[in-house]
């Protein structure tokens, strides 16, 4: 199937006067992500700020189709568990919120990275100003599943910020309960993830932990010791309570003088750390839980910093 060159994709841009946001807008027939996998609104393809570049795309060679062709702060629910998977039959359909109506296959498991038809991609309504955005899409699956979901993507006024604003409400008749992550895709100024970085958390482990043979969980940072190139990082950083502090994380380019922090609203139940040469990604879990009738409303701040002197390590 021929791809489409980047710039055949619908997209929007934000901008504050210090910060400009370029995004896909979803779209079954055009949109740059099509896969059954993350959500399709708000995927951010870069921030520009004071001359650096946030974000990028995780594939050299792009797939609308597959599962992680995504890039920046992109979201997924229920990673695990999807409303409606366990009880449906082959062929019948289940829901991936921020996606559709998908049907399930032969495997009585469900992989987040598996291959799901498409049933029914869900409509969205865009509103858009010069600063902000909001997607909402409704949707009507079977057997009593339904969401109404809004997202909104406000960029703080005279900041190198934004928010990501969500809404969730469960407008069937069975209880949603899901989970909730954003994968947070990071890379900056085109630098390979690898020694020029430090991911710093909130939290902090006793002794020193080794994440396989090349990176360190020392303190409350993340360090690794040389260039990843085929290689995959993958560790499970807090998994418990949450003080309601620990939905946070920098990821920081010591060679540029520069970083990407978040902070959300939500206690998490657990943070995963996964990087790859193309991205460093604390991905922050929470629990979304909603009785018929039932909203529930959470957001996350992204800051943007630019460092007078980089510190070359």
């Amino acid at each position: 199937m021929p791809r489409a060159s980047s710039t055949d994709y619908p997209r929007l841009e934000l901008h504050n006067g210090v910060l400009r946001v370029s995004m896909y807008l979803p779209d079954a027939q055009r949109g740059y992500y099509r896969g059954t996998r993350f959500d399709w609104s708000g995927l951010i393809e870069r921030v520009e700020c004071h001359g650096h570049r946030f974000y990028g795309p995780l594939h050299n060679q792009h797939d609308p189709y597959r599962h992680d062709s995504v890039s920046g702060p992109a979201e997924e629910f229920a990673m695990f568990h999807p409303m409606g998977f366990a009880e449906a039959q082959p062929g019948e359909s289940f829901v991936k919120v921020g996606v559709g109506l998908l049907a399930r296959g032969e495997n009585d498991k469900y992989r987040f990275d598996g291959e799901y038809r498409m049933v029914r991609p869900g409509e969205w309504d865009v509103e858009r100003g010069p600063a902000s955005v909001t997607f909402t899409q409704a949707l009507h699956g079977e057997r009593g599943w339904a969401y109404l979901y809004r997202k909104t993507i406000r960029l703080h006024e005279g900041q190198t910020a934004f928010v990501i604003e969500h809404h969730l409400e469960n407008c069937g008749t069975k209880t949603i309960d899901i989970t909730n992550y954003n994968h947070n895709f990071t890379i900056i100024d085109d630098v390979p993830y690898g020694p020029d970085y430090v991911v710093e958390l909130p939290f902090s482990t006793d002794a020193p932990v080794p994440l396989g043979e090349i990176a360190l969980f020392r303190g409350d940072q993340i360090d690794v010791h040389r260039p990843l190139d085929d290689l995959a990082l993958w560790w499970p950083v807090f998994k418990g309570a949450d003080p309601g502090t620990y939905n946070a994380a920098v990821v920081r380019n010591r060679r540029t003088g520069t970083a990407v922090a978040f902070r959300g609203d939500a206690p998490i139940t657990q943070m995963v750390f996964w990087a790859v040469e193309r991205a460093a990604c604390p991905e922050p879990f929470i629990r979304i839980y909603l009785e018929p009738g039932r909203t529930q409303t959470w957001s996350t701040t992204y800051r943007f910093i630019v460092d007078a002197a980089p510190n070359h390590p």
